[in-house]
């Protein structure tokens, strides 16, 4: 009987083993499909979405050192640590890259060549700003699994030239009859080739440019580029990433409007007050004037005056100018009501929430400064209905008139008409950006046709501005600084314009101390790079003068 049994078991044990070796073959994880039954749609969406979150930490980083949102400080060696940019490391290299690697050969099997282009465009971007940030990055050998779990550097000049072998081959992509299924969910416009296709030239001029000061074949490229004049030139074809309003399941809203507009009425982010003062205060001889029209759109003052500034909400307000400050530098209030923080200030953090200048609607999707002064709460505005201003039509005119300065290329005008055209096309977008979300601009708030506050007015006094520069050093602080302006909600550009022109110059010292150090010209490696990868470098000290980007020839002390 005891046998019997035996032998029963075994019998049964290899039918159950033989059951799974057949059903092992049928299971499918939907959490890990095999490349042949993946969806290249799917793929996408991760691609996209990866992307959204990439961007947002690469612009709050810029924006901080090039004084659009606070920097802490007190010292560029040890305001971040290389932990600070785990996130943002990991998102480019597992949510982005790895998937656009997925997802363009399967695409190209099934001539979803679109899709390809998409992810081929977005890894470019990626690539390039991940070298733009930290220099020599992993490419060649990133992303290749258990084949190389340790992948060496490459210099950042043989990346750029990758990254515009992936734009071209993006476009040629765009370019292509026959396609596949458009697809149904591109965040960016829509499934529509000729704008992919510009946003991808854009790129190419944008890195290009970033290159000019080491790359002396350039010239000839961007010549090329603006005299076929396929770039994003219109508002219609603007490279954004919309976000929606939708509170919770998802939570679809703007970041910066999530950070600000809360239901305790606290405001959590900090503007730069050199930022605002260079927006409200500055071309009116330092007395906040209704001169740039675009100031009721950036920003949400919770108050129109400082009757609550004291010891407590603003520390700064009791202490002397600082003794390094150049003259004429804001210091602590900028005024009316604009409340804000200095470059470098890591003093306590005040009970000042209620008080704070919040993002307004745009880019956030908060809500327009109509002299409301009252705190904010959630629903307030654009509710959360944003956009990530990745590349404008502004933003092309702006770099092209840099080429038109320093590079003699003329093929689009001079410095001064593509000023102009910028300037009046940044206007066009925030003016016209209420009615995207729903909101309605108070008509007493609407620029008038002419005179203070218009946009000619503005406009004639940049260009008189212009006019009597003496140098070209001078004309190429005012056209930087106008992009500058334009370029709020998008750090990436600034920071790399300060460290490819010095522009604008005069920017506000750190607070705090007159030595802070030198100025970031790269950041740390992460933490989870470094510290997990046998081939990574040693881990470098972003404040000297060995770790600036391959494009970045400038002298060490050149910024601050």
């Amino acid at each position: 009987m005891k046998c019997k049994q035996i032998i029963f078991g075994v019998l049964l044990l290899a039918l159950i083993s033989g059951c799974d070796k057949k059903l092992d073959s049928l299971l499918v994880n939907p959490n890990n499909p095999a490349t042949e039954t993946a969806d290249v749609d799917l793929y996408l969406n991760q691609v996209q979405l990866g992307f959204t979150g990439f961007y947002t930490a690469a612009s709050d980083f810029g924006g901080q050192l090039a004084r659009q949102q606070e920097w802490y400080g007190p010292l560029y060696a040890n305001a971040y640590s290389p932990n600070t940019f785990d996130g943002m490391w990991t998102t480019a290299y597992t949510s982005i890259i790895k998937n656009a690697d997925a997802l363009i050969p399967l695409a190209q099997q099934q001539k979803k060549f679109i899709q390809s282009g998409i992810a081929r465009t977005i890894k470019a971007y990626v690539l390039g700003t991940l070298v733009d940030d930290f220099g020599d990055v992993p490419f060649s050998e990133a992303n290749l699994g258990a084949g190389n779990t340790n992948p060496k550097i490459d210099g950042g000049a043989s990346v750029y030239t990758a990254v515009h072998v992936l734009l071209d081959s993006a476009i040629a992509d765009f370019s292509k009859t026959g396609v596949g299924p458009r697809p149904t969910n591109d965040l960016f416009y829509g499934g529509v080739a000729a704008n992919w296709i510009r946003a991808a030239k854009s790129l190419k001029l944008k890195f290009y440019m970033q290159a000019r000061l080491v790359d002396n074949t350039v010239a000839a490229k961007i010549t090329t580029l603006l005299t076929e004049n396929n770039l994003i030139n219109t508002e219609a074809q603007d490279f954004t990433f919309k976000y929606g309003s939708n509170l919770t399941a998802p939570d679809s809203r703007h970041p910066h409007y999530a950070s600000n507009y809360t239901a305790g009425g606290q405001a959590n982010d900090f503007i730069s007050n050199w930022f605002m003062w260079q927006v409200v205060a500055e071309k009116s001889g330092g007395s906040v004037s209704t001169l740039d029209p675009r100031r009721r759109f950036y920003f949400y003052r919770q108050r129109t005056n400082f009757a609550d500034v004291n010891v407590v909400t603003a520390s700064c307000s009791v202490q002397s100018y600082p003794a390094h400050y150049p003259a004429g530098t804001p210091f602590c209030l900028v005024g009316q009501g604009y409340w804000g923080r200095d470059h470098g200030d890591n003093s306590g953090i005040p009970p000042d929430g209620p008080l704070r200048t919040a993002w307004g609607i745009y880019p956030a999707g908060g809500d327009f400064d109509a002299n409301q002064g009252t705190s904010v709460t959630l629903s307030r505005g654009g509710r959360g209905a944003g956009i990530d201003p990745i590349w404008l039509s502004s933003f092309t005119f702006f770099l092209t008139a840099e080429a038109a300065l320093k590079l003699n290329i003329t093929t689009q005008g001079t410095p001064r008409s593509l000023l102009d055209k910028g300037i009046r096309a940044s206007m066009a977008k925030v003016l016209a950006f209420p009615a995207t979300t729903g909101v309605t601009v108070p008509t007493t708030f609407i620029p008038p046709a002419s005179g203070s506050g218009s946009v000619d007015n503005y406009v004639n006094t940049v260009l008189m501005a212009y006019d009597n520069a003496t140098t070209d050093d001078q004309r190429l602080n005012i056209i930087m600084k106008e992009y500058h302006i334009a370029l709020w909600g998008n750090g990436v550009e600034p920071y790399n314009n300060y460290r490819r022109t010095g522009k604008p110059d005069n920017m506000q010292p750190a607070v705090n101390t007159p030595n802070p150090g030198l100025f970031m010209r790269s950041y740390f490696y992460p933490a989870v790079y470094v510290n997990r990868n046998l081939n990574a470098p040693t881990q470098k000290n972003p404040g000297t003068a060995a770790n600036k980007v391959f494009w970045d020839n400038n002298p060490d002390n050149f910024i601050k």
